[in-house]
């Protein structure tokens, strides 16, 4: 075959590109696709011209094994545009209003959801890349029904104890079809044993090897806490227009939830003081959005309103305070579906159990644990980044499946977390009669 031949094949390609994409961020149906999945990327249905594009851009056409079409190479250059102008609209907004504004800026929420978007997107790209876009996980990571965590972050101040916190959490789910449902969601959680703060300055005592743990206590604290939610998604048809670029299905979210906290906090050789803080979340709604049959985009957003009681010096009733509207509460999460045991094993036996992961990136924009980033002189205002891997083995057959994770909590330091829990069978939606 003659060189030039090649040179204007591949030519028109890269031109069919270049027209066939903003088509598709437009919303538009371009010529040769079709609004079903393709067996394989570039092997049109009987009867159906070949799109030119999808031969050498796989993530351009409908993904196969799926009955919905999703194009996910458009729809994670979408979303990395779209974290672009969340960046744009958060500068324009500091630049307008200056730093007036206190923590609940919605342009502090803009900065860590664009930031996890753009992150998301290029992670899905390397990703697709890596392993491909293929059909989605029928059994992939989810929360567990039970689980039990830890978090452990350390401290390197001589004389310092930061206990590690553990959680109780509970997760079962209710099926009403097979894209709606509803989870109750609790947790108990509490540190184990007295976090311990000292007082460094080094003319109250020595701050050599021999001095260690002498430095008087400057705060001394135990905490218990508990949490109490219910999570409704509920899916939209798909395509929402007939004319779509089919960029992905989206769900709609609902999560009131409540979160409690009780410090006992000794200053020095002072007295306990107890110290309560309440955060209710009545009104935080989200949408979720299926970039790829593996890969999801999740965003929250509401209103937060704060309780604050406390107690005298060693007393036993409360203050109560009232509810006072707090900073902006908000999520931002990218989850990304990794099989493991997808194919067969080369010796040719069977696998016992059925191995899915899932790499998770978020961002939470309150510091109602205690942790948030500070860069430089911005301080008080971010809230932390967290970073998850959790493991799903199910044994072949089996109902109850095991769940394991490890990551990680980014803000005021760096704290280890890691999870055990087993994912129950869900409560099954009733036939109708």
């Amino acid at each position: 075959m003659r060189p030039w031949y090649w040179t204007g094949v591949r030519a028109r390609a890269q031109l069919g590109a270049m027209l066939i994409v903003p088509a598709l961020v437009l919303g538009l149906e371009p010529l040769g696709y079709g609004s079903t999945a393709f067996a394989k990327p570039g092997v049109p249905r009987a009867g159906e011209p070949a799109p030119a594009a999808c031969r050498r851009f796989a993530a351009m056409c409908c993904q196969p094994g799926d009955e919905a079409c999703v194009r996910p190479g458009p729809a994670r250059g979408l979303l990395l545009g779209l974290s672009a102008l969340a960046g744009a609209g958060a500068a324009g907004i500091l630049f307008a209003l200056g730093d007036r504004l206190s923590n609940g800026d919605p342009a502090v929420l803009l900065v860590g959801g664009g930031a996890v978007a753009g992150v998301g997107a290029v992670l899905g790209m390397v990703a697709a890349r890596v392993s491909g876009d293929g059909p989605r996980l029928e059994d992939r990571v989810r929360r567990e029904t039970l689980g039990l965590g830890m978090a452990s972050a350390g401290t390197r101040v001589l004389g310092e104890r930061n206990p590690p916190g553990m959680s109780l959490r509970v997760g079962p789910t209710w099926w009403f079809d097979d894209r709606s449902r509803l989870r109750l969601l609790g947790e108990v959680s509490g540190l184990l044993g007295a976090e311990r703060q000292v007082d460094p300055r080094p003319q109250l005592a020595d701050a050599g090897a021999s001095g260690a743990g002498t430095q008087p206590t400057a705060l001394s604290r135990r905490r218990l806490g508990f949490a109490f939610g219910l999570d409704l998604a509920v899916g939209l048809p798909y395509p929402v227009l007939r004319r779509s670029a089919r960029l992905g299905p989206a769900e709609l979210r609902y999560r009131p939830e409540v979160q409690y906290r009780r410090d006992w906090i000794t200053l020095g050789d002072a007295g306990v003081r107890m110290v309560e803080h309440t955060m209710l979340l009545p009104l935080l709604v989200g949408a979720r959005w299926h970039l790829s049959p593996r890969q999801r985009f999740t965003l929250y957003v509401g209103p937060r309103f704060d309780i604050v009681s406390y107690s005298a010096l060693d007393g036993r009733s409360l203050s109560r305070g009232k509810p006072e509207i707090a900073p902006l509460y908000g999520e931002a999460w990218y989850d990304i579906d990794v099989p493991l045991s997808e194919h067969p094993r080369r010796d040719g036996v069977a696998r016992r159990a059925k191995t899915t992961g899932m790499l998770s990136v978020g961002y939470v924009h309150s510091r109602f644990g205690g942790r948030g980033l500070n860069v430089g002189p911005v301080i008080g205002f971010l809230g932390p980044v967290h970073v998850d891997w959790i493991l799903r083995v199910r044994p072949v057959g089996s109902k109850v499946a095991a769940q394991l994770g490890a990551g990680a909590i980014i803000g005021n330091g760096f704290a280890v977390t890691g999870t055990v829990g087993v994912a129950l069978p869900d409560v099954p939606r009733r036939p109708r009669r």
